[in-house]
């Protein structure tokens, strides 16, 4: 089943109706979460995993990662355009996934724990920590997880940005090691999908395993020469997503739709924001029909100013967002693309190249887009390449078909690959800042409130694993 409700039940206790980041408020009342069953428990912690990554991430991404501009004539994102953040501007992000997001996540599986009969709540919630870790530790790098989440402590100490990747790393080598058949076993018998508890997977615990060695090849990936053996040997287990992984279970309704639908287009006093940035030109023909998947107007208004500059409503059509889009944690497509980009840096460009045209085809079937016999052959995978170009093919068309789908993924690529290049491929634009962002500043929540939380690191502070 694809398409979930929400019941009453769960609609009573998850969502109220005042704006899309106050959806759910399960855990404000300490002593709702003892009362509460995994099933009730893990619907209420995707909703909020797609409200922070539907919408902050979504916004700092699509504009990180050049795909959009801000009007002119507005400017409600135009610090976030032009680089111009500080501590408190990630507050929100921050906050939720720690007070909302990780302790319903632990409670599921502190109540899982040991129990057969919830292998099934007790694998997908340990996948979910996982991503939402990853999450944190590839936008803050330190992370207070050794004491900020397996302790009480109110001043808890940061892992490192790298301790935390191996800490990942292990977690999910930890996850794939788990007895398969068990958790099999339990969807059987207590099934999070007939129970509506999965609204991401429907309670397919083979796709919930497709997605974590998706996320741990990710991983893997940020230190590619030390890992290579081990990713071969994912590559040749061939078990990484092989359809969407997403939260699909929006309405067309106030504070029930996309929440950055919600935010922008329903809420704010203007819907002139956000508005399409040549730079996506860089990489796609103008022929391309994703390109008004992507945008509003553009036969009308082109599509408007190279990344940095303000642009006229009249010259450039808005970011395409609809109410019922759904938010993205991993797609087929970008397992593909994943996979190419590994044969690459393998040497084996054969395999790389059916896994980018396999990709590509993927991306358009995904927008209800057709690809063109000619599209195709522009687009084509070039064996004679050199390794490092035929990265920088694979990258550029990744980051192409992310527009309006996991655009922060997008970043994190520019990051961690220099693709695709500022200055060759797409513009090359500093804002207010000497580089280019590489992080979220930590939260002057932690710094005000807690002696041991790292100080902050400016937004161009790179990671230990960017380019």
């Amino acid at each position: 089943m694809k398409k979930i409700l929400l019941s009453i039940a769960i609609m009573a206790t998850a969502l109220v109706t005042t704006s899309c980041s106050d959806w759910l408020d399960v855990n404000e009342n300490p002593n709702y979460l003892s009362e509460t069953t995994p099933n009730m428990l893990m619907p209420a912690v995707q909703l909020r995993m797609a409200d922070k990554v539907g919408y902050e991430l979504a916004l700092y991404g699509t504009f990180w990662s050049q795909y959009v501009n801000q009007c002119k004539s507005t400017n409600q994102y135009y610090t976030v355009m032009t680089y111009d953040v500080t501590n408190s501007d990630f507050v929100s992000p921050w906050r939720y996934f720690y007070a909302n997001c990780l302790p319903g996540i632990k409670e599921i599986i502190t109540k899982t724990e040991g129990d057969d009969n919830s292998a099934n709540f007790n694998y997908a919630a340990r996948i979910m920590l996982a991503y939402n870790l990853y999450l944190l530790n590839s936008l803050y790098g330190d992370v207070a997880y050794t004491e900020g989440y397996l302790t009480s402590t109110n001043t808890p100490k940061f892992d490192s940005e790298k301790d935390m990747h191996n800490i990942l790393v292990k977690m999910l080598e930890d996850i794939r090691a788990v007895d398969f058949d068990k958790v099999e076993a339990a969807e059987d018998a207590n099934s999070m999908g007939a129970k509506k508890a999965d609204m991401i997977a429907y309670g397919d615990v083979n796709l919930w395993r497709q997605f974590a060695n998706t996320l741990y090849l990710k991983l893997l990936m940020r230190d590619f020469d030390q890992n290579a053996q081990t990713i071969k040997n994912l590559l040749e287990e061939d078990d990484l997503l092989s359809e969407d992984f997403k939260f699909d279970n929006f309405e067309d309704k106030a504070d029930k739709s996309n929440p950055f639908y919600e935010s922008d287009r329903r809420q704010l006093n203007t819907r002139e924001n956000i508005r399409s940035c040549a730079d996506i030109l860089g990489v796609l023909d103008e022929s391309d029909p994703r390109l008004s998947y992507y945008y509003e107007d553009i036969d009308k208004f082109g599509l408007g100013e190279t990344y940095g500059i303000t642009t006229d409503i009249d010259k450039s059509g808005r970011l395409r967002l609809g109410a019922t889009d759904p938010v993205y944690f991993g797609t087929y497509d970008e397992a593909e693309f994943l996979k190419a980009e590994c044969y690459a840096r393998l040497d084996m460009s054969d395999e790389a190249e059916d896994a980018y045209t396999s990709a590509l085809e993927l991306a358009f079937d995904r927008t209800g887009c057709e690809l063109s016999d000619e599209l195709a052959d522009l687009y084509a995978f070039d064996k004679t390449l050199s390794k490092e170009e035929q990265v920088e093919l694979i990258i550029n068309q990744k980051w192409a078909s992310n527009v309006r789908c996991m655009p922060i993924e997008s970043w994190f690529d520019i990051n961690r690959t220099g693709y695709p290049q500022r200055g060759k491929t797409i513009s090359d634009s500093h804002g207010v800042i000497d580089g280019y962002p590489q992080r979220f500043i930590n939260s002057y929540v932690s710094n005000d409130n807690n002696p041991n939380a790292p100080a902050p690191k400016a937004v161009d502070v790179k990671m230990w694993w960017h380019k």
